[in-house]
């Protein structure tokens, strides 16, 4: 499967190993979301102040791309990847009406606005016509262990190109999707089975179908991008 995970060797491997996060079919890392611990949350972003996982420099690069992806005020969200809600403390600041995250591990949210869905759920509702569709698409810090196998998930050289194409079809005509991963436009490379770090070679990949609008901030660099109508 080598040649299809570097892409004709194009992609450079280089090796750091996690087998400790395999939370697909079982509990998240924080398997309970309080309604306090979000809505405290909520209260740091709009301070600039939340750290999230990265810090606040981070969560802030979030925050601005957010305000620049149609239909999140008064949207259905959905955040693809969550191990602590900051993404979700982050849309719900912007103003979303709804958010529904997908993670590999059962989650139980207790905050009114957030609800969890576990992959093979997500894949039932949507063939039997009970999922419903999004106005926009969120996820930071995820796609780039998508078919890698880190987190319990089927080995799959497409597995990130797929999960964007599977929030494509669930996103209404002219939806958008915010979307933060390592991204170094000259040098990406395949760190297994750790992340990708994406540039000019995978990138277009991940995202067709998409038309960017906006290039934001951060370690992990933002882009919002839109669906044709």
């Amino acid at each position: 499967m080598m040649n299809e995970f570097t892409m004709n060797n194009r992609i450079p491997v280089n090796k750091w190993y996690w087998d400790k996060e395999q939370y697909l079919g079982k509990k998240a890392k924080k398997p309970v979301w309080s309604e306090q611990l979000i809505e405290d949350w909520i209260n740091m972003a709009k301070q600039g102040k939340l750290s999230g996982t990265y810090g606040p420099s981070d969560t802030n690069g979030l925050r601005d791309g957010l305000k620049h992806a149609p239909h999140i005020k008064n949207g259905r969200v959905m955040v693809i990847g969550s191990e602590i809600p900051w993404v979700e403390a982050c849309v719900l600041e912007a103003g979303a009406r709804e958010v529904l995250t997908l993670e590999y591990g059962s989650i139980i949210s207790q905050h009114p606005k957030v609800k969890t869905i576990v992959p093979f759920d997500f894949r039932m509702r949507y063939l039997n016509n009970t999922l419903g569709t999004f106005d926009a698409i969120v996820t930071y810090s995820s796609i780039e262990h998508s078919g890698l196998g880190r987190y319990g998930d089927a080995l799959n050289p497409w597995g990130d190109i797929i999960a964007i194409a599977r929030a494509w079809c669930v996103t209404k005509s002219g939806g958008s999707l915010t979307i933060g991963i390592p991204y170094n436009h000259d040098h990406e490379e395949l760190v297994f089975n750790a992340h990708r770090t994406y540039g000019k070679i995978r990138y277009p990949y991940l995202t067709t179908n998409w038309k960017q609008l906006y290039e934001g901030k951060g370690s992990q660099q933002i882009h919002v991008f839109t669906k044709s109508k």
